[in-house]
C-alpha cells in the first residue's frame, strides 16, 4: 500500500525539519523521514549565530530552544598555529546549543505542526514519474513501504548514498575533508561566552560551551592530513595540540567527556545544484558552509524554510509547477552563492599556518570583521 503526502522530506536535521514545519503550518500533509533516531549525538560546531533566531521565531521554536539555557556567546579568537591570537566581538550574541537537544527540538516542532515523522527509516531510493510525482522507497527493520509526493526536500546532509544513486557531480570533486568532535568537561568557566578557533596544518578546530556548561570540541582536516596524522581521530588531535600551543593549553585545563571521538566524511566543501533530479536540496544537501563561517547551521534552516515555503506556493497555487525548481534555484542562489565563494577564500587562509599568522599580524580583527560580514550577506 502507498501512502501519499502534499510533500516527502528526507532528513531530520535542522533544514528538514524546517522545511516539514513550514509545510505542516500551512495545513499540508508532509512525510520527514530520518534514518536515525533522536536523540542522537552529530558531528558539529554546535554553534547558532544570531542569524538563526528570527528563523526559529518563524518556526515558532525559539521559546523551547531558550529554555533549555544555551550558552550565550558574544567573544571570540583565532589562535594561528605560529604569531598571536585575534580577538574579536561578534557582531550580535549567538548560542551555544548540542546537536543531541537542538535536532531534537526542531523535530518535535514539525511533529507538533502537524509533519508525520519517521525515525529509524532510509530511503532506499526516491524516483520521479513523467508526471512529476515523487515515489519514495523507505526500509524500516525488516519490512519496506513506498509513499508517494509531489514535491520532494533532500535534507539528508553531507553526504548519502542517495547523492551517489542521483551521480551528483561533487562526489567527483578533489580535496576532501573529514570532521570530528568531542565534548570536554571540568572546569570550563575560562571558555564561558567566547568561541576559539585553533589553526593547524592541515585543518583547524574549535572550543565552544553548550548547554550545561560542557565544552564541544568541533575540527575538520584534509584527506591527506588525516592519513598523515596517525591512527584514528586522537591522532589528528595529537597533531593540531603538538602544532597549536593555545589548544594544548586549553585542552589540558580541560576533562574529556565520557563519549569519545565522533568522526564523519567525506565532506565537500562546496555549493552544490541546489535542485537535482526535481528535489529540492536543503542544508548540507545543498552546500557545506566551513565550520569557520558560524553560519552552518542558521544557513540551514534558513534554506529549509525557503524550500517549504517555496513548495508551498506550488500547492496554494501562488506559483505554477512548472516554475517551482527554477524559482528555487534562482532563490537558493541569491541568498547563498556569495557565501561559499567568500567561505573558500577565507579557507584558504585557515589552512595555511605561514599565510594566517601574516594576516593575523597585519590586519588581525579587521580582517575577521570583514570575515564575518562577507559570510553572513
Amino acid at each position: 500500500m502507498t501512502d501519499r503526502f502534499d510533500a516527502v522530506v528526507v532528513g531530520a536535521g535542522p533544514a528538514g525539519s524546517a522545511a516539514a514545519t513550514v509545510l505542516a503550518q500551512a495545513g499540508r500533509r508532509v512525510a520527514l523521514i530520518e534514518k536515525d533516531r533522536f536523540p542522537r549525538a552529530k558531528v558539529c560546531g554546535e554553534f547558532l549565530s544570531a542569524d538563526a533566531l528570527p528563523l526559529l521565531d518563524r518556526l515558532g521554536a525559539r521559546e523551547a530552544l531558550e529554555g533549555l539555557r544555551p550558552e550565550r556567546i558574544e567573544r571570540g579568537s583565532i589562535h594561528p598555529a605560529l604569531g598571536r591570537p585575534v580577538a574579536f566581538a561578534l557582531p550580535a550574541p549567538a548560542l551555544g546549543i548540542s546537536r543531541l537537544r537542538l535536532d531534537e527540538l526542531l523535530a518535535r516542532r514539525a511533529c507538533e505542526s502537524g509533519a508525520r515523522l519517521h525515525f529509524g527509516t532510509r530511503v532506499l531510493s526516491i524516483d520521479r514519474e513523467s508526471s512529476g510525482a515523487f515515489w519514495a522507497r523507505l526500509a524500516q527493520g525488516s519490512g519496506e513501504s513506498e509513499i508517494q509526493a509531489p514535491a520532494a526536500v533532500g535534507a539528508w546532509g553531507r553526504w548519502d548514498s542517495l547523492d551517489r544513486s542521483l551521480e551528483r557531480g561533487f562526489l567527483r570533486e578533489r580535496g576532501r575533508f573529514f570532521a570530528w568532535s568531542r565534548d570536554f568537561g571540568g572546569d570550563t568557566s575560562a571558555l564561558a561566552g567566547q568561541v576559539r578557533l585553533y589553526l593547524f596544518p592541515g585543518g583547524y578546530c574549535g572550543l565552544s560551551r553548550v548547554e550545561g556548561g560542557a565544552v564541544n570540541l568541533a575540527g575538520v582536516v584534509s584527506e591527506k592530513t588525516l592519513r598523515q596524522a596517525g591512527p584514528g581521530w586522537e591522532g589528528v588531535c595529537r597533531h593540531a595540540r603538538n602544532t597549536n600551543a593555545s589548544l594544548d593549553a586549553d585542552l589540558s585545563a580541560l576533562e574529556p567527556g565520557p563519549v569519545g571521538f565522533l568522526g564523519t566524511g567525506p565532506v565537500y566543501f562546496t555549493a552544490k545544484p541546489p535542485v537535482e533530479g526535481g528535489i529540492l536540496m536543503a542544508g548540507d544537501a545543498a552546500g557545506v558552509l566551513d565550520p569557520f563561517s558560524g553560519e552552518g547551521q542558521a544557513a540551514a534552516l534558513a534554506s529549509g524554510i525557503l524550500a517549504g515555503e517555496t513548495i508551498e506556493r506550488v500547492l496554494s497555487g501562488a506559483l505554477a509547477p512548472a516554475e517551482l525548481e527554477r524559482t528555487y534555484d534562482r532563490l537558493w542562489k541569491e541568498r547563498f552563492g556569495r557565501r561559499f565563494a567568500w567561505s573558500a577564500l577565507f579557507r584558504r587562509l585557515m589552512l595555511r599556518p605561514a599565510l594566517g599568522a601574516l594576516a593575523a599580524r597585519l590586519v588581525g580583527e579587521r580582517l575577521v570583521r570583514f570575515g564575518i560580514k562577507s559570510i553572513k550577506n
